[in-house]
């Protein structure tokens, strides 16, 4: 079984700041859904061994002062492998305590040569005064912080809410950046650079029904995050063949990575939408992982915004398979902020185990999947739809009970195997 590196995730903050395990379990729910995407880790209280008020145990290639190798040791080679995404949640408790200011700076020193990637977070106005490693770091800057008379407070949970939101969205940005050049961080390239290629989306959507919704999203990315859009009504050409230019922004395409589909009564009778909806949901093998026995297929990330309206009636369509669903309604404030966020988030969790599915077993009988596996997209890989017998490897837990009498019933020849019993 291959040792490739993964992402792992490790959030820190002072033991005194009131809000930092709030906001902590905010970004483990948001980054680790049901079990699928990166590990995450917490460090906030002092190691057992640290004296009272002493500094947490240390992270995997720790190289702070006077610690003692043995504790690094203990973490298993993977962990000592895999890349850092090291969150700083920083208040004025971590600015005042000398030893995390020293723990915190020495992170940031070592971040390349320790495939480490350090995010700080301001979370009040003397989170700037960091050590000078840190200086050249871009802060995310949540939005609804306390005014500056009440730094370290307990936050009311209105307050909260609006502080994680804004910050989630950020970091959403940001790891999805981050883990669709991977490969290239790898290799040891510095991450995060100004050269990164934007994240681009693309709507898909029935303009007899209407186009609200999807303008209403598209409006949002191009003015509150540093995503790209692709909207077929303003994107195309006067004279250009509509055809190509779809194909060229939908999938497979470095530059088109995930797909919103605003479902509304009249989407299922137009075939171009259930055209652009089947090349998204159309799996495509991944032949960039060289030499291995294995097959590595992926499917790009696919939102479904229902915009049906009240009393509605439409059909189902195949081509949706398991595909995740929210319900639009123009009466929620800031829908498009979650509509958006959680697209970017299927991103990363998609580019996360793409690269988790290098662990899995290299062997001729081997399929490893980036998605959660359905009927429908398993139908578009030859060994699955010939029923031979292999082995099939998914993300995260185990699914559930009718879901895999489901998919035996289809592929009675066919393991389904999670990727939890392999690399917990």
């Amino acid at each position: 079984m291959a040792t490739e590196e993964i992402p792992e995730v490790y959030v820190l903050w002072h033991p005194a700041f009131p809000n930092g395990e709030a906001l902590a379990q905010r970004i483990y729910r948001w980054v680790r859904p049901k079990g699928l995407g990166p590990q995450v880790f917490y460090r906030s209280l002092s190691a057992p061994e640290a004296s009272p008020g002493g500094l947490p145990p240390p992270i995997p290639r720790d190289s702070r002062a006077g610690l003692d190798t043995k504790l690094v040791a203990r973490y298993p080679q993977s962990s000592m492998d895999n890349l850092q995404v090291v969150i700083l949640l920083i208040d004025a408790h971590l600015i005042a305590d000398p030893a995390w200011r020293q723990w915190i700076s020495g992170l940031a020193a070592s971040a390349q040569a320790s495939k480490r990637v350090v995010l700080p977070v301001a979370l009040d106005s003397t989170a700037y005064n960091v050590p000078p490693t840190m200086h050249a770091l871009n802060f995310l800057r949540p939005a609804g912080l306390p005014a500056p008379g009440l730094v370290g407070a307990q936050w009311e949970n209105t307050q909260l809410e609006t502080v994680a939101r804004s910050l989630l969205k950020q970091l959403t940005e940001t790891l999805c950046d981050l883990l669709l050049q991977f490969d290239d961080f790898r290799s040891g390239a510095a991450p995060l650079e100004a050269r990164r290629s934007k994240v681009k989306i693309f709507l898909s959507h029935a303009k007899a029904d209407g186009t609200e919704p999807a303008r209403r999203i598209r409006d949002y990315i191009y003015s509150q995050t540093q995503i790209a859009a692709f909207f077929d009504e303003n994107d195309i050409p006067f004279g250009a063949l509509f055809d190509k230019v779809l194909d060229g922004n939908i999938a497979g395409s470095s530059r088109a990575t995930a797909l919103i589909v605003v479902r509304s009564a009249r989407y299922v009778d137009r075939p171009w939408c259930r055209r652009e909806l089947a090349e998204f949901r159309r799996a495509r093998q991944d032949l960039s992982v060289k030499a291995r026995k294995t097959q590595f297929w992926t499917i790009n990330p696919v939102l479904v915004v229902d915009a049906l309206a009240d009393g509605a009636h439409t059909f189902c369509m195949p081509e949706l398979g398991n595909a995740p669903c929210i319900r639009w309604s123009a009466a929620i404030p800031m829908q498009e902020e979650q509509i958006v966020t959680t697209t970017l988030r299927d991103v990363q969790l998609a580019a996360h185990h793409q690269a988790l599915g290098r662990r899995m077993p290299d062997e001729e009988d081997c399929i490893v999947l980036n998605w959660l596996p359905d009927a429908a997209s398993l139908l578009h890989i030859p060994d699955i739809r010939s029923n031979a017998p292999r082995r099939v490897f998914y993300p995260g837990r185990d699914l559930s009970g009718p879901e895999l009498r489901n998919l035996t019933d289809f592929f009675p020849n066919v393991r389904f195997i999670s990727f939890d019993r392999i690399a917990p």
